[in-house]
């Protein structure tokens, strides 16, 4: 059975790839963590530090996000490089 994407992953994209988004945080202003942890099998935990100190996320956390939001690693590893010069 294939799950339904939620729709709000759409929008995320288009975010990203317009560069509307300054911080990596800014994402979960759209979608909720608890969404895009149930979706990626990232503990919920795990993934809300990840999302506050970027420089903990890893190659593996930067492409399974990328494919979720249908996009490509480069620009969500920008997004979390331009996060950490803001903390």
């Amino acid at each position: 059975m294939n799950k339904v994407k939620d729709k709000r992953y759409k929008a995320v994209k288009s975010l990203i790839v317009t560069g509307e988004f300054t911080r990596f945080a800014d994402i979960f202003d759209v979608i909720p963590v608890s969404v895009v942890a149930k979706d990626t099998g990232i503990n919920y935990s795990t993934l809300h530090r990840k999302i506050n100190n970027t420089q903990q996320l890893n190659l593996s956390d930067f492409e399974t996000l990328a494919n979720l939001f249908d996009v490509d690693m480069i620009d969500l590893i920008k997004l979390a490089i331009k996060s950490m010069n803001k903390q």
